[in-house]
């Protein structure tokens, strides 16, 4: 793409989003559904089948309607969170969030290093403006999208809700020690997808160290942080309530990074699981993961 497409596309994108941030909640979100239902449908044909046949892979006995309602609910989800992201802060202050914080969670938040382990469901931007209303501020790693225009929105809107934006390599990570050692929280979203291959959760895959769990784990042993579960459900079109578990550790008995791991997967896949519909990476490949020579390594 030449100079002047890329910035003809990136004026165009934020063209959009300034356009979304004028109009009313619930307009936004559908449009969104139907901007990408046109897209998918036409376009990008693959995201269908890929959906279609990891569902059937995690429901071997739902019929091909029910797998069929299944794929119209995520394409329907990612649409609306793609749009609602310019309309994070009327969601929020319309009401249209109810936070369901486990008492102990909200006792330790302050009081000792915590390490929200946040799932791709539902609309989980809402996260930021959630917590900072709660009085709970978060810090959380953050891959930039490559597009300009993109970054500078997810950036900017990002920052207004509350989070405090650490980069994906050592200097983030020597912050999120920082951090925690100060008894904060940092958020990590540990559910991932690279190149369209599913990261985490496992899915019965052998665990590895190549992920955000694995980066969680190190945080942990290395600050004595506390882990929470944090995921989002989309109860309406623009309703959600989000959850955040009680705090639970890593085994005392330091078996080594892969098996802490398998513990963290083990504590994440059934949510993701029950919200299969609305998991951003349904679509992704559930193919085997190379090992690498850090696997063998503990920590």
């Amino acid at each position: 793409m030449s100079r002047l497409s890329e910035q003809f596309a990136d004026a165009w994108r934020l063209a959009i989003h300034h356009s979304l941030r004028m109009t009313p909640v619930t307009f936004a979100s559908q449009l969104g559904v139907i901007l990408v239902q046109c897209v998918v449908r036409t376009s990008r044909r693959h995201v269908l089948y890929a959906a279609r046949k990891n569902l059937k892979f995690h429901r071997p006995d739902a019929t091909d309607a029910q797998i069929s309602r299944s794929v119209n609910v995520f394409l329907n989800n990612i649409g609306r969170v793609m749009a609602e992201f310019s309309v994070l802060d009327k969601i929020f202050a319309k009401g249209r969030v109810r936070l369901n914080m486990a008492n102990s969670a909200q006792a330790l938040a302050g009081e000792a290093p915590i390490i929200g382990l946040i799932l791709h469901t539902g609309n989980w931007e809402i996260f930021g403006p959630a917590l900072r209303h709660a009085g709970l501020p978060v810090s959380s790693f953050y891959a930039p999208p490559a597009n300009g225009a993109e970054r500078r929105v997810a950036e900017a809107i990002r920052r207004k809700m509350g989070f405090e934006l650490l980069t994906p390599d050592r200097r983030g990570v020597r912050r999120s020690i920082e951090l925690l050692r100060q008894n904060a929280t940092v958020a990590i979203f540990v559910d991932e997808a690279r190149a369209g291959c599913t990261l985490a959760p496992l899915f019965g895959r052998p665990p590895h160290a190549q992920g955000n769990l694995a980066i969680a784990a190190r945080l942990a042993r290395s600050t004595g942080a506390q882990f929470v579960i944090g995921h989002c459900e989309r109860i309406e079109a623009c309703r959600f309530e989000l959850h955040i578990s009680a705090p639970f550790a890593l085994p005392q008995n330091n078996e080594g990074l892969l098996s802490d791991v398998a513990f963290l997967n083990d504590q994440i896949e059934p949510v993701v699981l029950r919200n299969l519909d609305s998991w951003y990476f349904l679509d992704d490949d559930l193919a085997p993961i190379a090992p690498t020579a850090s696997q063998t390594a503990r920590t």
